[in-house]
């Protein structure tokens, strides 16, 4: 289910950077963000079902921040929001809870965990932070970077972690 929900994910985040350079009609990013938020969200549900550890239980909660992150991206689509402040503080809390995990990757590599996992903490870490610091504070160069950073994010640490899992290659 990880591979899947990441391989979707980083469909998402690649479809959303990619918004920032080629004009997609809008409604129907809304309603693919919609579309991968739901699959991401009930896959969610049987991967909690499935933790065995505090490693697989944080995946699980990472994945349903991703859903509920393109449910909020699809409503500010949608109602044509001028004002993206609530998804910055949602970033927030999304960087927040990435970091908490990526330190906790990081204590888990004594006990023999995946060193991919630090990565794939650490990099979602970077993608909610520059949400929050770009839509919350409207720092203008940070804002410049995103869909370079949503892009790169999409490929590097979804779609390509969501493939090689599902191959069995990494976890």
């Amino acid at each position: 289910m990880l591979g899947i929900n990441l391989m979707f994910a980083g469909l998402a985040l690649t479809l959303n950077g990619a918004s920032y350079f080629v004009n997609f009609d809008n409604k129907v990013r809304a309603i693919a963000n919609i579309l991968i938020g739901i699959v991401i969200g009930i896959n969610a549900i049987f991967q909690v079902a499935q933790a065995d550890c505090n490693v697989t239980f944080g995946f699980s909660a990472i994945m349903w921040m991703f859903s509920l992150n393109y449910f909020i991206i699809a409503a500010h689509i949608f109602f044509k929001s001028e004002n993206w402040k609530v998804f910055g503080l949602y970033a927030l809390f999304a960087a927040i809870v990435s970091f908490v995990f990526a330190g906790d990757a990081v204590f888990a590599l004594q006990h023999g965990a995946p060193r991919v996992m630090v990565y794939l903490w650490f990099m979602w870490a970077i993608l909610w932070a520059q949400s929050f610091l770009a839509l919350l504070f409207e720092i203008k160069i940070i804002d410049k970077f995103s869909p370079h950073i949503l892009i790169l994010n999409g490929i590097a640490s979804t779609f390509v972690p969501g493939i090689l899992i599902l191959l069995g290659v990494i976890l």
